[in-house]
């Protein structure tokens, strides 16, 4: 694989990551009335915030698991 090809990829990564905060974020848009009494708008947000960077850590590993398997000959 070539180095473009690991650029691509890590964008691909991000922008699902990214996606993953934008849908989250929307949901206290579309139904805030799920939140009250449970947390703000900024709260939800920081915390939305969070789960999407440590999905994208996730994601992270699960690719270097994948890359691993396939250079240890797993899959033949």
């Amino acid at each position: 694989m070539s180095i473009a090809d690991m650029d691509e990829l890590e964008t691909m990564l991000d922008e699902v990551a990214d996606c993953f905060d934008d849908s989250m974020k929307q949901v206290f848009d579309e139904v805030p009335e799920a939140f009250e009494g449970r947390t703000s708008q900024m709260d939800w947000h920081a915390q939305v915030s969070s789960a999407s960077d440590d999905l994208r850590e996730d994601l992270n590993r699960l690719i270097e698991l994948y890359e691993t398997k396939l250079h240890q000959g797993e899959y033949k």
